[in-house]
């Protein structure tokens, strides 16, 4: 979907456009899903013309995929200022902290519904599975090893060994509380997130300082 830089003159009105298309394109996704969504319905549902629809995205794949991207983004400035300040903290506590960030994003209704969009019409949209993957899998290990990266910068870690953490640390939260929660199960107690988070914490770092 398309950004809008600060130099244009209109950014701000095309980012509120943007985000209001994007609302209205996740109410439509979850409403009828994929298949049975168009993008005339959405641009009706933002309040826009088609054509102004399409002056910001291309197509409805291209919609899908930013819908499940922003479902992964802060949602608001102190969410945004909450994840910067992480960074202020040890490489463990931002690791502990993190994992549990993101298994709230994970298990929230709407994230969930996302997901079981895209796995039960994968048979005909198969590329759907591809973007929430790259949207939620993904973005998380890129996440993971982008802090590994900076918290551990005075050491001498080879790119492989940090994305094996990464990606060891995003397995562990993808727990099997996930797949239950695709199956209409209860979400996972707080204080079960906590014992997720340290557990990933722990491989990760492990992975990190294996020989």
């Amino acid at each position: 979907m398309k950004e809008w830089p600060n130099s244009h003159p209109k950014a701000n009105a095309m980012r509120r456009k943007r985000a209001q298309i994007l609302s209205a394109a996740k109410e439509v996704f979850l409403k009828s899903g994929f298949a049975g969504s168009s993008m005339d319905e959405i641009a009706a549902r933002a309040g826009v013309s088609l054509m102004t629809l399409y002056r910001h995205s291309q197509s409805k794949d291209d919609l899908f995929a930013a819908v499940v991207s922003g479902a992964c983004t802060p949602k608001d400035d102190a969410e945004r200022a909450y994840l910067e300040g992480l960074m202020d903290l040890p490489l463990e506590e931002v690791l502990r902290l993190s994992a549990i960030h993101i298994q709230v994003v994970l298990v929230h209704p709407e994230t969930i519904a996302l997901i079981r969009v895209a796995m039960t019409e994968t048979k005909a949209f198969p590329h759907l599975t591809d973007q929430a993957y790259q949207g939620f899998v993904q973005h998380f290990e890129e996440i993971a090893g982008w802090i590994i990266r900076e918290k551990a910068a005075g050491h001498a870690y080879s790119d492989a060994r940090v994305e094996n953490a990464a990606r060891v640390f995003t397995n562990r939260i993808l727990s099997g509380d996930i797949i239950r929660l695709l199956f209409g199960q209860p979400p996972p107690t707080k204080e079960a997130m906590e014992t997720y988070a340290a557990v990933a914490r722990d491989e990760a770092l492990r992975e990190l300082e294996r020989g």
